[in-house]
């Protein structure tokens, strides 16, 4: 997999690593005020990078096809276009952008094109677990906020299901940048 990076402003400098903000004490913060623990692997993984754009970024979900809002997909294929930031994830913990149409126990930790966020569950019987959501500020639970679509058991698994779209998607994916900042990583 390779992973490049995102910073705090639209395009602030993603020339290099330096400019990713390192979110431990926000999320050690967000920890101690919210009484949550993020799953070890999704923890992991920001302390490390903090969010970022990631190869391959293909996955199937079911809210994909047909239509989404003023979206009309063909295919249940999206990507992942990036995996959110700290700052972000805590932003819509906040209900900054959604208000109270993500639903409670859950963080909006990437996005895809279109109306799809990704949302990680911190709930006890779907701890940990990826979802498929088509944001609006409806209110959770009323009419037309009320689904859900499994993606992955868990943040480790989200990312090594993901695929390539072949040629055409490495090199919408890849900036010039790429070729010298982005990083393989394992998980």
């Amino acid at each position: 997999m390779k992973i490049g990076p995102i910073t705090e402003r639209w395009n602030e400098g993603e020339r290099d690593w330096s400019f990713v903000k390192d979110p431990t004490s926000d999320i050690e913060r967000w920890e101690q005020e919210t009484g949550y623990k993020l799953p070890p692997d999704y923890r992991k993984f920001m302390i490390r990078f903090n969010g970022g754009r990631v190869f391959p970024r293909r996955f199937h979900t079911r809210l994909a096809k047909g239509p989404i809002g003023p979206y009309d997909n063909e295919s249940d294929i999206t990507y992942v276009n990036p995996i959110s930031s700290w700052k972000s994830v805590e932003s819509h913990w906040r209900e900054e952008t959604y208000g109270t149409g993500i639903p409670p126990q859950h963080l909006a930790i990437a996005s895809a094109p279109g109306a799809i966020q990704l949302l990680m569950s911190l709930d006890p019987v779907n701890y940990g677990k990826i979802f498929a959501w088509c944001h609006t500020r409806t209110p959770w639970g009323e009419e037309g906020n009320n689904i859900l679509d499994p993606v992955a058991c868990d943040f480790t698994t989200f990312l090594k299901s993901l695929f390539s779209g072949g040629d055409e998607d490495f090199t919408s994916w890849r900036t010039p940048v790429c070729d010298k900042i982005a990083r393989d990583f394992e998980l």
